[in-house]
């Protein structure tokens, strides 16, 4: 249900203002507005503060990003130096998983504020050790390509600085693209007053040459032609020592790159404050937020904030506990006014509320809560959809089962309740359908459950029958909460003008089936069929005229019968529900053909023989590999066809929605579960009864 909301206005110091959004905080049900204008007030502006958290934000986010790197790289480097003379020794630390959300008190979360300067100068070294980190790859990169260059050179055995001209020769050291390296070798050897080294070279044609000054420029003008590119160095090293020095600074170099993963890694340790300072950041951001709403003067300030009404007297108590020097009332929404909508069902309906927040929020005051009745046609779809009991003895235990062994914080975890209530219909289904895996159960007690045989005969029909009548149904239901929301609105009239006239029609036509098909023998029954319909459709254009005077109520007798049109719009929308006939089948047939796939490999080996388990072996993984594929691919098939239906042909009948979701202060947390001991009469303590549409 929609619960009922209550506004606060409030009047305090400004001296008081941090006190008391702490303690609204603790209480996590008062989501806090901005006030509307006042005259003589004025705003102030966070915007400073807030873009200095949202930094602090960012490199708290580079931490968890940066430990999960050099995780990943220590435990590569540990596997490859194994065997190594001095192995890489990764010791982890356990910590909890990023991911994992902790519940903790408020005392405890806002003491991280204490350990603020210590964690952000841990964080501050991990960028210090990313930043080396990047320079370090840098300088082996660099070094890697003087080694490749040296490597051209290694026939010279005396150092660079030995290579030079003299009075009579001139040397000439380098290298030409390998496709010149021919042409090279024979101008090399048509001259007599040239000697020249040319070693086998795999990318380019190294080479070093001595000749006389007197055909210095015709030779330099040669290699010019032949691309040539000359040596680079010339220091008081030769080419093998240069590389063995530069291979010992890389040596040097992965040293301290594994110093610096080691180093990394022992600020997992600080895993778990890192994530309470993230979210203590983000409840500061918030609180920003909050104050650059309020309407202040010089001493004072104004606040407006929305609480379910329930909590009136908590929130009565927990002000007064701040200081008496407040003014403030609780009142009702104001005409117009946009209040947020807080939703509140039963432990069976509430994760069903994820769905229908995925569309769109009740709008309050508007809207009827949709989730009670959505929730038992997402249900009962969901198994038709699949079909098969099998997979939905898997799906209920993988859901339910993962649920409760995960016990996750208030709020979230909520598709695997979803998916295992689903897996529950999907049994109740598969039985009437006969889906167990595909499997043929004739003979067998499953047989008894079956009632409808969708492969043979007229069991697709019978299927494509109950799928369309599910889908009337559904319609119907969603025009009658139209109607009930129109009469809770006390728009009697249109309520029977907009459904309960089409109800008419609808008991019609249902009274001339069963006359045609059933009861042919009773023809009084097809006639009043006929009557039903008949009066339901004059009575569109006759409702169409009310309120209207003169010539206007004949165009609006006419331009009713323009609204009779809507009959082929919920036609239309019944053959939607053809898909809960073709994912239901297709899943079936799937299912049936990756068992003939077993069946035709198992054909292959003789029946009795000793190699039949060759065929059962390699028949395993098959079987596994398509029916997790079918059930994978059917789940989601249920799950996004199923929402399809519920926002176009069920809300499209009477939800407006774009509400705005009720988020009380401070719960917007990524990484924490705040809750304070439950105590009596606190509906939202440890119990989880957190009133935000995350819960």
């Amino acid at each position: 249900m929609i619960v009922e909301m209550k506004k606060l206005v409030l009047i305090g110091h400004s001296d008081q203002k941090d006190r008391l959004l702490k303690a609204i905080h603790r209480l996590r049900c008062v989501e806090i507005g901005r006030t509307r204008d006042i005259e003589g007030t004025q705003r102030s502006c966070s915007s400073a503060q807030i873009e200095r958290l949202t930094a602090s934000l960012s490199r708290i986010d580079f931490a968890f990003g940066f430990l999960k790197d050099q995780k990943k790289k220590a435990e590569a480097l540990a596997k490859r130096t194994q065997k190594a003379e001095q192995p890489f020794i990764d010791t982890p630390i356990k910590t909890p998983s990023v991911k994992q959300i902790v519940r903790m008190s408020f005392d405890d979360f806002d003491s991280v504020e204490q350990k603020e300067s210590e964690l952000m100068a841990n964080i501050a070294d991990l960028e210090d050790i990313s930043s080396r980190q990047r320079e370090i790859e840098q300088e082996k990169a660099q070094a890697r390509e003087e080694i490749a260059a040296h490597e051209l050179y290694k026939f010279l055995k005396k150092p660079y600085c030995a290579y030079r001209d003299s009075a009579r020769t001139f040397v000439a050291i380098g290298y030409v693209p390998s496709q010149r390296a021919g042409e090279l070798a024979a101008y090399v050897d048509s001259q007599p007053l040239l000697e020249a080294q040319l070693p086998e070279c795999a990318k380019v044609q190294a080479f070093a040459l001595i000749a006389s000054q007197e055909i210095k420029d015709e030779v330099e003008k040669k290699l010019q032609e032949l691309d040539y590119s000359p040596l680079q160095f010339s220091g008081e090293m030769s080419p093998l020592a240069s590389i063995e020095k530069l291979e010992g600074e890389l040596a040097s170099l992965e040293l301290e790159y594994e110093d610096l993963i080691t180093r990394a890694l022992v600020k997992e340790m600080y895993i778990a404050d890192f994530k309470t300072l993230y979210d203590y950041y983000q409840v500061m951001i918030e609180r920003s937020k909050a104050m650059d709403g309020f309407a202040n003067s010089k001493l004072s300030f104004v606040l407006e904030a929305w609480l379910p009404a329930s909590e009136e007297e908590r929130v009565k108590n927990a002000v007064d506990g701040v200081s008496d020097a407040f003014a403030y009332e609780f009142c009702d929404p104001e005409e117009g006014e946009v209040a947020p909508t807080f939703v509140k069902n039963n432990p069976v309906v509430t994760p069903y509320q994820d769905i229908t927040n995925m569309y769109s929020a009740p709008k309050y005051g508007v809207d009827l809560d949709p989730n009670p009745v959505m929730s038992f046609f997402y249900f009962l779809l969901f198994g038709m959809m699949l079909a098969d009991a099998a997979y939905g003895l898997i799906l209920a235990i993988g859901g339910l089962v993962t649920y409760f062994i995960k016990k996750p914080v208030p709020g979230k975890g909520r598709l695997l309740l979803v998916i295992g209530m689903g897996g529950i219909s999907t049994i109740i289904w598969g039985a009437i359908f006969g889906g167990w895996f595909g499997l043929d159960i004739s003979g067998t007690f499953l047989e008894k459950l079956q009632l409808v045989k969708p492969l043979e005969g007229n069991g697709p029909l019978i299927l494509l029958g109950i799928s369309f009548a599910l889908g009337f149904v559904h319609i119907v239901v969603g025009m009658l909460m139209n109607a009930i929301n129109l009469i809770r609105k006390k728009r009697l009239l249109d309520a029977f003008a907009e459904v309960g006239t089409w109800y008419i029609i609808f008991t019609g036509i249902i009274l001339l089936a069963v006359g045609l098909i059933f009861l042919k023998d009773v023809p009084a029954i097809k006639y009043a069929g006929i009557a039903l319909a008949a009066v339901g459709a004059l009575l569109i254009p006759l409702c169409n005229m009310r309120g209207k005077k003169g010539a206007k109520k004949v165009t609006g007798f006419l331009g009713g019968f323009g609204k009779l049109y809507d009959g082929v719009n919920i036609l239309s929308d019944i053959l939607s529900y053809a898909r809960l006939f073709g994912l239901g089948l297709s899943g079936s047939v799937v299912a049936l053909v990756v068992n003939q796939i077993c069946q035709v490999v198992l054909g292959f080996f003789p029946d009795g023989s000793a190699l039949i388990a060759i065929g059962y072996i390699i028949c395993v993984p098959i079987f596994l590999v398509g029916h997790i594929f079918n059930i994978a691919i059917s789940t989601l098939g249920a799950y996004v066809h199923n929402c399809r239906l519920q926002y176009i042909e069920f809300y499209g009948k009477f939800y407006e929605g774009g509400g705005h979701v009720f988020i009380p202060y401070g719960t917007n947390t990524k990484y924490t579960y705040l809750q304070e001991p439950a105590k009596e009469g606190n509906s939202f303590g440890a119990t989880g009864a957190t009133p935000s549409p995350a819960e």
